[in-house]
């Protein structure tokens, strides 16, 4: 998928999302969920959002729709200032960003038919005529593919792949600017996946959409995304263009995602991956510092001190590590020389 613009069109700064978990009777905790995470998204451009589940992905996606309610942070849409609006402000911008969900039968309402399903957003955000709106549904029929005698089915009668199809056309219906892409293609075939890429593509092309891209398939991610920021317990620990995120990668958390993506070529057998020993801190009880200190190969006590923030690497290329410093000091000016190889524990496939 392209960038084809420079300019940023969606700005999030700061954002950040509590939720309270009952922890008793009468007491609760709080799970912060996203925590302090900025990034731009170029007009035109697909920015991938990756980490493992419950590393916050999704809440930040709806966070940028304001599907949910921020906790706080800004969140910046073209001239639009999201954060800032009410609830009837919002509705009235809802048609220019919308979402394609990951599990795309639980997305459509089984009592509706498709028909009913892609003309519900044109009633509720266009001012089109009866006449207008059926031009306008067999339209973006036409645009995912599927047929006009598919108006009068009902979505369990689709396939997976299909029933995708209708939630991508629902989501293009009233000509968005900015789609969040939540895992669109994980519940699907891998037969029908690039099926799926490819119409986003293409719909992106001729219509000029900005897409944020979550999803924990790097492979998918390397081959849609221009952009690519890395997630771990709420917090972005790197971004950078694909480029530099998968051949440069610089936190330990990056390079053992990228470690992990299995090998298809039986001839590289033998290759070193770098694995992250223990579990997954809890997000209620977080530990001091950096949120990998626990699991970390390259660990020092200096990372119990509060931070770090993001670094710059290169022009476009920043990481949360503190091995990494913005004038490249460590190392003689070799990012990847300041990570010492003899803590990095291995494992042999």
């Amino acid at each position: 998928m392209s960038n084809v613009n420079d300019e940023s069109f969606v700005q999030i700064r700061n954002l950040s999302k509590d939720f309270l978990i009952r922890a008793g009777m009468f007491s609760h905790v709080r799970l912060r969920a996203v925590d302090d995470i900025s990034f731009d998204i170029p007009k035109g451009a697909t920015m991938g959002l990756v980490g493992e589940s419950g590393c916050g992905k999704t809440t930040a996606g709806r966070c940028l729709l304001r599907l949910i309610e921020p906790t706080a942070g800004e969140i910046r849409m073209g001239e639009h200032n999201l954060t800032s609006l009410k609830r009837d402000q919002v509705a009235q911008i809802r048609g220019r960003m919308q979402m394609v969900f990951q599990d795309p039968g639980g997305a459509l309402t089984p009592r509706m038919t498709i028909g009913a399903i892609l003309r519900e957003p044109l009633d509720l955000h266009t001012n089109l005529n009866a006449h207008e709106k059926d031009q306008r549904v067999r339209q973006l029929l036409f645009q995912v593919g599927l047929q006009p005698d598919h108006l009068s089915r009902y979505p369990h009668q689709f396939s997976g792949g299909q029933q995708q199809r209708i939630g991508v056309a629902r989501a293009i219906a009233t000509h968005p600017d900015f789609i969040v892409l939540d895992e669109p293609t994980s519940a699907l075939d891998v037969s029908v996946r690039g099926q799926i890429l490819r119409l986003l593509t293409q719909l992106q092309e001729e219509m000029g959409l900005t897409y944020l891209f979550i999803s924990h398939d790097l492979s998918v991610i390397k081959h849609t995304c221009s952009q690519v920021a890395v997630m771990y317990l709420g917090r972005i620990v790197e971004t950078g263009s694909t480029a530099e995120i998968f051949n440069s990668p610089v936190h330990p958390y990056t390079q053992a995602l990228l470690s992990a993506v299995p090998i298809p070529d039986p001839g590289q057998r033998g290759k070193e991956r770098l694995r992250l020993p223990g579990e997954v801190p809890s997000p209620i009880d977080l530990p001091p510092g950096c949120r990998l200190y626990s699991r970390c190969p390259y660990r020092r006590d200096a990372c119990l001190e509060p931070g770090p923030p993001l670094l710059q690497v290169a022009d476009t290329h920043r990481a949360a590590c503190i091995l990494v410093d913005d004038r490249f000091r460590l190392g003689g000016g070799n990012v990847a020389a300041a990570l010492s190889p003899p803590a990095q524990e291995t494992i042999r496939m």
